[in-house]
């Protein structure tokens, strides 16, 4: 019987040791947060991001911009992680052109400065084609392929001439980028997860989400045998 029993107490007392371990390292970290500025620092690495939930930015159509990437968020616009303009219909793609960047929604053209700065939003009022399916680029000079047809215009774009070209240069769709999308969340959720906050929630289990509170429970029951065990081996040793 005793014999049995210091098996199961050497058993418990390898897992509770390891419990003990990252208590006691967590508990040290925590205790010099102030010392370190663990409270300032931040984790911004995906999987902590995904962890918590705020690495979840999805863009409904992004668009390489010639180096850059062009997404849209809602109705806010983004050139890489930086907000531009606003827009409530789908963008449709972007090009550079002279010092400008063109953004095409399905019904208006939106310029920004080479800077990314707003400079206006010109629509079918001034003369722009409606129903716009894709813009890009021939020969320099902005194309519009509309449900009409597609369009050519001049650097200034305020008269449109219908068309027939080959050889278009077409913005297109593509995948966001791993970095952007983590400039993104930092963008919508801060710097990321604070060090102390991840090495609380380790302390506490809170890491695990709802299961940790029952893995510290069964820790905690491991603890108790341990030192119920331990106790009546002594007892029976005197």
């Amino acid at each position: 019987m005793v014999h049995h029993i210091r098996s199961w107490h050497r058993t418990i007392g390898a897992l509770a040791a390891l419990f003990l371990l990252i208590l006691a390292i967590t508990g040290i970290i925590l205790n010099h947060t102030l010392d370190f500025k663990l409270d300032e620092r931040h984790l911004n690495w995906p999987w902590i991001l995904e962890h918590y939930g705020v690495s979840d930015v999805k863009a409904d159509h992004v668009y390489w911009l010639d180096g850059n990437v062009l997404s849209q968020i809602d109705d806010q616009l983004f050139v890489d992680a930086n907000p531009v303009a606003k827009s409530r219909e789908p963008i449709v793609g972007g090009i550079h052109l002279d010092e400008m960047t063109v953004i095409a929604s399905e019904d208006a053209l939106i310029l920004l400065s080479e800077d990314g700065e707003y400079i206006e939003t010109m629509s079918s009022g001034v003369g722009i084609p409606s129903d716009i399916q894709r813009i890009g680029l021939h020969n320099g000079l902005p194309i519009l392929q509309t449900r009409n047809g597609m369009w050519r215009s001049d650097f200034i774009m305020e008269e449109w001439k219908q068309t027939n070209l080959e050889g278009v240069s077409w913005s297109i769709l593509t995948e966001m980028p791993d970095s952007v999308i983590n400039d993104l969340a930092a963008y919508f959720h801060g710097k990321g997860i604070t060090i102390e906050r991840f090495v609380l929630d380790i302390h506490n289990g809170h890491i695990l989400g709802a299961l940790g509170k029952w893995i510290l429970d069964f820790f905690g029951f491991l603890m108790v045998l341990l030192s119920l065990s331990g106790l009546w081996m002594w007892i029976k040793k005197s």
